[in-house]
């Protein structure tokens, strides 16, 4: 039960982070909301065991407590940015240090390849760190030219409405390219991942 419960308080946080930011943010209490979010940083920094990734997030840390100091509400707007270059360091690293991410997380749930699933894994890799990436960019920009109002929507409803898209359409494309492979049903898979995914780092950690 508290597996289950765990993934779904953090989509939850995640959903809820773009308008909590732009209430808080409204009512100036920027600085506040960058202390809370280095305070979560330096904590998950601390347990990392590989000392760049340590280093980098004490970096992120210092600059969201200067940005406090100082109440620059822009860095609220650039929280989503840092995760979605977490996120690209991470899909793009097992690019170059293979097995890739998506290949790891199948091979959770099915061990065993037929050939050309583990190329095909890597492209699927490849359309995820792309898509992170482009979204850094957006999501630093958006409150720049179009306001904290459409960030707020891009980034807490249709930034998750394109990865709900594009799972889709790797799953539908899965069954046109691999005919004759067992593919079990999206939620099932979904569910599984999201209770198993944090095995990723347990046993082979990036």
């Amino acid at each position: 039960m508290l597996n289950a419960i765990k993934p779904v308080a953090i989509a939850c946080l995640f959903l809820a982070y773009p308008f909590l930011s732009a209430y808080l943010a409204k009512l100036g209490f920027a600085s506040l909301e960058l202390v809370v979010f280095a305070g979560i940083s330096f904590w998950r920094g601390i347990k990392l065991e590989k000392i760049l990734y340590r280093l980098a997030t004490l970096a992120l840390v210092a600059v969201l407590l200067v940005a406090a100091y100082f109440s620059n509400a822009y860095f609220i707007w650039l929280v989503p940015s840092f995760v979605y270059i977490g996120l690209t360091i991470l899909f793009g690293h097992t690019l170059w240090s293979p097995p890739t991410l998506c290949e790891r997380l199948v091979r959770l749930l099915y061990p065993d390849f037929i050939p050309g699933i583990a190329e095909y894994l890597r492209q699927v890799t490849w359309v995820w760190t792309v898509f992170f990436a482009v979204n850094v960019l957006v999501c630093a920009l958006l409150p720049l030219f179009a306001g904290p109002k459409a960030w707020a929507v891009y980034t807490g409803v249709l930034v998750y409405l394109l990865m709900g898209v594009l799972v889709v359409a790797e799953w539908l494309y899965r069954h046109k390219r691999f005919p004759d492979l067992e593919i079990p049903p999206m939620l099932e898979t979904a569910k599984f991942f999201a209770l198993n995914g944090h095995k990723l780092f347990e046993d082979k950690p990036l």
